[in-house]
């Protein structure tokens, strides 16, 4: 299967290395992107490039659209001419699939809403339509990580609470790690550490409540309870809640607009 990624911004290339790292073939992805330096950097990583959009998802039996949201437009019309019958997978925010397959009539189009963590396999991508599923398209993206068909509005409401989370967890991965800094943890050990755990809670959260993980740490007396207490005096999770749902209501007037 030849798969083309047109865009090699952040998340295209994320996605084409993804994809390399779960044994494809990087003959087997096509990359192209507008700027030729861009493009040089995808051909010194190992991958097939390509001149043209269109040249590249004539080579291709999925073409994976992850230019900004902006120029869809313009990539799908390059190579609507070349994706009779074919896949075509794209990543940009608010772009409906109505507008999508209004230029590519003839293709099977699809949504998918990844995250970053997708280039080491570790990703989630919300995948839609749902009533219609592709095991090609959730071939592609299950080699990526874990993968949901759902519909449209929830792949909507998850480019906010899915896509754009890895940044705000960074934030909180940041907060600890100069709270530990601060209090005398040698770098390379408080980055280790939090980061594992991190990823060891995220685990666990696929196993049980989160409110279970929280009371398993917790002794009576102790330091966990005494740093929950904290939280809640400072109002903490709260202001977080807060901020979310702030965030949130700019975005769907985004969406509305």
């Amino acid at each position: 299967m030849e798969i083309a990624v047109i865009g090699f911004g952040r998340m295209g290339k994320a996605i084409a290395l993804g994809l390399s790292r779960a044994n494809i073939d990087k003959e087997s992805i096509i990359v192209y992107d507008m700027l030729p330096e861009v493009l040089e950097e995808a051909s010194k990583l190992g991958f097939k490039t390509s001149e043209s959009a269109s040249s590249a998802a004539r080579q291709a039996d999925v073409v994976i659209v992850a230019v900004k949201p902006g120029d869809v437009e313009k990539a799908l019309k390059s190579f609507a001419d070349e994706v009779s019958g074919k896949v075509v997978v794209s990543i940009a925010a608010l772009i409906k699939l109505k507008v999508l397959e209004s230029i590519v009539p003839k293709s099977m189009v699809y949504r998918a809403m990844p995250n970053i963590a997708v280039e080491i396999n570790k990703g989630f991508t919300a995948l839609t339509p749902a009533e219609r599923k592709n095991d090609v398209v959730e071939k592609v993206f299950r080699a990526l990580g874990e993968v949901m068909w759902v519909n449209e509005k929830v792949l909507d409401m998850l480019t906010f609470f899915s896509a754009s989370t890895p940044a705000i967890v960074a934030e909180l991965y940041d907060a600890f790690l100069l709270s530990a800094l601060k209090a005398g943890v040698p770098y390379h050990v408080a980055r280790k550490a939090i980061a594992t755990v991190f990823q060891g809670v995220g685990a666990l959260t696929a196993l049980k409540e989160v409110s279970s993980i929280r009371d398993s740490v917790i002794t009576p007396g102790g330091v966990t309870i005494r740093i929950i207490e904290k939280f809640y005096t400072y109002g903490a999770k709260q202001k977080l809640i807060e901020v979310l749902r702030d965030a949130y209501e700019e975005y769907e007037h985004m969406l509305n607009n």
